[in-house]
């Protein structure tokens, strides 16, 4: 764990460049971190460091496909018991993080209490995940899962498009949050199994703007993965507008 901290916290300091921090605001409006809830330490940040070493990052015994993490330490590459009887419309998925601590503290109050400031934290531990799982180079275009339009009105705001948006920025990508649509209302995936979540996704989106995901490498974004059902959704939408690769990546994995 220490090792991929450092690797995460190498390619989080690395893309500073990319952060717009601004000291004078820091100095007369200090940032309280969400998971200790002193000043934080990180310039331009909420979560301070010793409360991102306890982030508990997804860097081992990964399925090669869906990132679902079993235990133990495998040394080889492998496919889990799902991915290799019914493979996924996705090429690879990964998640940044486990579901838990800080990151679902965050992931929480991120997505059903308005706190767009953490987007930034949230999206830090998202890229560190993104360049060390893919090859960022070969990214065409970032697409959002998009929700329904009476969820959005409720909510004011798309947390997978804040998250996409910020992303797509950092690797200097385009942004598509039109080509992909849900068009239909879905009942919250929380309570449902794997067969449940499938069912109830099914049908759930459709691709638009199909000449403009034609022959591109997609990136998808989401903020939580469980059981992949979403993303897998999303992925057979555009694979079947003729998009050419899809990797999805979201913040954490329950």
């Amino acid at each position: 764990m220490q090792n991929a901290l450092h690797r995460f916290g190498t390619v989080i300091n690395n893309s500073r460049k990319f952060l717009r921090v601004d000291f004078l605001n820091d100095l007369l409006y200090p940032r309280i971190c969400p998971g200790c809830g002193q000043h934080s330490d990180r310039p331009g940040r909420f979560l301070c460091w010793s409360c991102f070493s306890t982030v508990e990052l997804l860097d081992k015994g990964l399925c090669d496909i869906c990132g679902n993490p079993l235990a133990g330490d495998p040394q080889a590459r492998f496919l889990c018991d799902y991915c290799r009887t019914r493979k996924p419309a996705f090429d690879r998925a990964r998640s940044a993080a486990r579901f838990n601590g800080v990151v679902r503290d965050m992931l929480h109050s991120f997505k059903y209490k308005n706190a767009l400031w953490l987007a930034e934290d949230i999206s830090d531990i998202m890229y560190g995940a993104l360049t060390v799982w893919f090859d960022v180079k070969q990214i065409d275009v970032v697409v959002p899962v998009p929700l329904f339009r009476t969820r959005q009105r409720e909510r004011s705001y798309n947390q997978a498009r804040v998250l996409a948006d910020i992303l797509a920025r950092r690797l200097d990508r385009r942004l598509d949050e039109h080509s992909l649509r849900r068009i239909r209302a879905t009942e919250t995936q929380t309570h449902y199994n794997s067969a449940q979540r499938r069912t109830n996704i099914r049908g759930a989106f459709k691709v638009t703007r199909p000449r403009w995901v034609k022959g591109r490498k997609v990136l998808l974004v989401d903020d939580v993965m469980t059981t992949g059902a979403t993303l897998n959704a999303c992925a057979k939408e555009l694979k079947d507008s003729g998009a050419r690769q899809i990797l999805a990546i979201s913040a954490a994995r329950r």
